[in-house]
């Protein structure tokens, strides 16, 4: 269940605290899904993937999303 979320975040030079203000997503459960504590929902994987700029298989590679209705 790995992911590539704090790489991301980091190369994006983005905080968990300013992740947790665009997103609307608890900065505790940031830190639960970068070290892959929790998996997120779809919405919340989204959310993550908007804020960053990049695509949600950049930073969730294992798993497949359906982002039919972005």
């Amino acid at each position: 269940m790995s992911n590539r979320l704090r790489e991301v975040r980091v190369l994006k030079r983005v905080s968990q605290y300013v992740l947790a203000l665009q997103t609307t997503i608890p900065q505790c459960k940031i830190s639960l899904i970068e070290n892959s504590l929790v998996k997120g929902n779809e919405g919340e994987k989204r959310k993550i993937a908007k804020a960053l700029g990049v695509k949600i298989e950049e930073i969730f590679p294992t798993e497949v999303v359906d982002d039919s209705s972005l």
